[in-house]
């Protein structure tokens, strides 16, 4: 009976034990949904909280290519269409930008000083027409070809010079009145023509003497090279028509104040056998133009055929690499 009883008391603590364990294993839904939704939460809270804040005014920005646009403190961006997108990247891979923009820490060049102000164009008497050749000077007296880039070629009655900077220095003495005042008269035609042949960035200068010399100076101050604008032309052609002839003649003066100014070429015309330059003088006038220096070219006139002398005005030719011309002056024509 015990033993009976024993297991018949087992038998109901083994069934009642057995609904006990099975809801320890089991969860209830309740508590699986609460979990659930729990956990969706918190991820959405650590989404939220570590994805990038936008600026607030700009728009949202994809990925691709933006184009930005600044002006007045204000950024505006303008993205691409997807179809543009993929052609404007391969386009990019394919080409290496050339002379990119400064970046903002780059510092800018500064052009100051690379143009002349205007108080240093008022300060040389000069204008913008002056400084910068218009289409008349490119057009009227074109280079010959074969020069240098730069270099021209003019002429005084036949002695041809070549470079950028021509110095003419022009006797003025009593005696080239004579032969009812064909020498000055022809002698002032030839310049201004010899003129004609100077563009606008070359140089000239010119120097009538007797006594001493007369520069072409309409600015004042220390004689300077002009240029062969229109302006200057002009400014030229209303001198050498002021000239006129009086006086002696001293050759060795005009002479320097020319080579002081470093020419390429000097046109040296005057109808002086007397007096003559000396041997020192002319040594001087070889020794200051140096190796290498500028031609001088001798125009004598003289009446009569030429007979061949070596006076002082050939000398001075061959001595620093110039010509020597002679010119009859009763076969000038009379002046008007």
């Amino acid at each position: 009976m015990q033993t009976n009883a024993a297991i018949a008391y087992a038998g109901k603590a083994d069934a009642a034990a057995g609904p006990r364990w099975s809801l320890r294993r089991e969860v209830p839904a309740w508590l699986l949904s609460w979990v659930l939704h729990l956990g969706v939460f918190v991820a959405l809270a650590l989404l939220i909280r570590t994805s990038p804040r936008q600026p607030p005014g700009e728009p949202g920005r994809g990925g691709g290519i933006v184009l930005v646009q600044q002006s007045q403190g204000k950024v505006e961006y303008f993205s691409e269409p997807a179809e543009q997108q993929s052609s404007s990247s391969q386009a990019a891979a394919l080409q290496t930008p050339v002379n990119p923009l400064p970046g903002p820490r780059e510092r800018p060049v500064d052009p100051t000083g690379a143009f002349p102000t205007a108080a240093d164009l008022v300060a040389s008497g000069a204008t913008t027409g002056d400084l910068f050749p218009n289409a008349g000077d490119l057009l009227q007296g074109s280079r010959p070809s074969g020069l240098p880039d730069g270099q021209t070629q003019t002429s005084v009655f036949g002695a041809q010079g070549t470079g950028t900077k021509f110095i003419y220095v022009f006797d003025r003495s009593g005696s080239m009145e004579g032969y009812q005042g064909r020498p000055l008269a022809a002698a002032k035609a030839e310049l201004i023509a010899s003129l004609q042949n100077l563009d606008s960035v070359h140089q000239f200068q010119i120097i009538f003497y007797n006594d001493e010399p007369s520069p072409l100076n309409p600015f004042g101050g220390q004689p300077r090279m002009m240029f062969g604008s229109e302006r200057d032309k002009r400014l030229a052609v209303d001198f050498v028509k002021g000239v006129v002839a009086n006086g002696s003649t001293r050759h060795l003066e005009a002479l320097k104040m020319a080579l002081r100014l470093k020419p390429d070429v000097i046109f040296f015309l005057t109808d002086a056998d007397e007096p003559r330059m000396t041997y020192s003088e002319l040594e001087q006038i070889r020794r200051m133009n140096g190796a290498g220096g500028c031609s001088i070219h001798a125009i004598e006139f003289g009446s009569g055929p030429y007979q061949g002398d070596d006076n002082f005005l050939v000398k001075l030719a061959r001595q620093n690499g110039g010509q020597h011309v002679y010119v009859d002056v009763n076969s000038l024509p009379l002046p008007r």
